[in-house]
Parts: structure tokens; sequence; C-alpha cells
């Protein structure tokens, strides 16, 4: 029984989905690290925070 082709629309969809999952979870990780920074490089824990701020705002303006 051969499976009908997937429309590319849809595999896009899923691809896009699947990033935005990847940066969700990144983005509380990015924080955690941030924080651990904090008291020892301020500068790493200062582009942590705003690496996370970042995908945090493109998830924000690619919201399904």
């Amino acid at each position: 029984m051969d499976t009908p082709p997937t429309p590319a629309a849809d595999i896009r969809d899923q691809q896009i989905a699947d990033l935005r999952a990847a940066l969700q979870r990144a983005v509380p990780l990015l924080a955690f690290a941030a924080g651990r920074e904090a008291d020892t490089d301020p500068k790493q824990s200062e582009l942590l925070s705003a690496a996370a701020d970042d995908l945090t705002d493109i998830l924000d303006r690619t919201a399904p």
C-alpha cells in the first residue's frame, strides 16, 4: 500500500513547528545559564540573556 506524497506546505509547517519547539526549549536554558554567570562573568551573562530575549522576540513574532 503506497502512501500519498506529503504536500510541501505540510512539510514546511512541520519544520517550522520543530524550529519553534527547539527555540522554546533553548530560552529557559539560556536564561538559566545567564543567571549562573551573573556573579562571575557579567558580560557573558548579558550576552546569554540577550540571546534568550532575541529568541523570545522571534517566537512572539512568529506565533502560529
